[in-house]
């Protein structure tokens, strides 16, 4: 057994801890009812904003991967909805690698000039928490103990992505130099293809030079989702006839967005219900069943249109099996 396969196998076990032990803290019977309570009429315009929501960040690295390689909207969008889905699925972040191969695959270009570009567009999403930080004063926020420490590591984690970009622009050769040091234990052969991948990365990690104005319009379209997403889940509530101010819906759920970064079970199972608690009931005083009703209802819709249009655009690139993809890896 391979360490991935022990990874997923561990995570699934955890996903399905977390997952027993949220359920034993609710009342079944009320959990029920709460679902019973949502409105079919808002099911579409739920799903027009989960869609456009992931749509635009689409867009967003569309833009950042032009000095690689030119794609469509269309193709941005099928490609970042398959790696979407194996994301959710084999959650190590597999699917950016499947995004880098599915360009390999159609465009005929390296896997890896263009992983700079996907890392950049996952460091725009870290950005969220800036957001989550100016609300704050503005909502009346019980910060439990629980919040906090994701706070914390969400800021951590943002540190990390902004540290690493930084480096990279200011002292690219530097950073290639330490990378390549990291490495010196393996054979010859293996860490010459090793240091030449280093290089190819971090040369495309400054994909701003030149085009500073590409900055002003990736966090402009990070905006944009963000409000969409807070739109997404403001009508989830609507539909659930909960009145809930849009700003904290805004909140909470950027900051369940942000979780992701963060290790997660396979298709988030057990760890986005608990995100909900900890959020919703523990800050904002929702009871539990109904934040749990609401959760249990969006992870379903969304799982559905995650795998619909994930398979489609697995689909495009020719790729008919998982098992395709592994073998590229190899």
């Amino acid at each position: 057994m391979n360490r991935k396969t022990t990874s997923l196998i561990i995570g699934l076990v955890i996903g399905i801890v977390l997952f027993v032990t949220w359920f034993l803290t609710l009342d079944a019977a009320s959990l029920y009812s709460a679902i019973k309570q949502i409105r079919i009429s808002y099911i579409f315009i739920i799903g027009i904003f989960y869609v456009l929501a992931y749509f635009i960040r689409s867009i967003r690295w569309n833009m950042l991967i032009r000095k690689q390689v030119k794609l469509t909207i269309m193709e941005s969008w099928l490609i970042s909805a398959a790696g979407n889905w194996i994301n959710y699925l084999i959650p190590i972040r597999a699917g950016e690698v499947v995004k880098a191969l599915m360009i390999k695959r159609v465009k005929q270009t390296s896997a890896v000039s263009v992983m700079p570009s996907i890392f950049i567009d996952k460091f725009f999403d870290t950005l969220g928490i800036f957001f989550v930080l100016i609300m704050m004063p503005f909502l009346r926020i019980n910060v439990s103990q629980g919040l906090r420490i994701l706070i914390l590591l969400l800021i951590g984690i943002f540190v990390l992505f902004f540290s690493l970009l930084i480096i990279a622009a200011v002292n690219k050769s530097r950073i290639t130099s330490i990378l390549h040091k990291v490495f010196f234990w393996l054979p010859i052969s293996i860490k010459q293809k090793i240091q030449n991948l280093i290089t190819v990365f971090i040369d495309g990690l400054n994909v701003f030079e030149h085009h500073f104005s590409i900055i002003v319009y990736a966090v402009l379209l990070t905006a944009i989702g963000i409000f969409i997403d807070g739109l997404y889940f403001y009508f989830v509530f609507k539909a659930f006839n909960c009145n809930i101010n849009f700003l904290i819906v805004l909140f909470g759920y950027t900051l369940i967005n942000l979780s992701y970064a963060l290790p997660q079970p396979p298709a988030q199972l057990g760890s986005n219900e608990w995100m909900m608690i900890i959020i919703f009931s523990m800050g904002f005083g929702l009871t539990k069943n109904m934040a749990s009703a609401i959760m249990v209802f969006a992870h379903i819709y969304t799982a559905c249109i995650i795998s619909i249009l994930g398979i489609i655009g697995f689909s495009y690139a020719g790729f008919t099996s998982i098992a395709q993809v592994k073998k590229e890896l190899k």
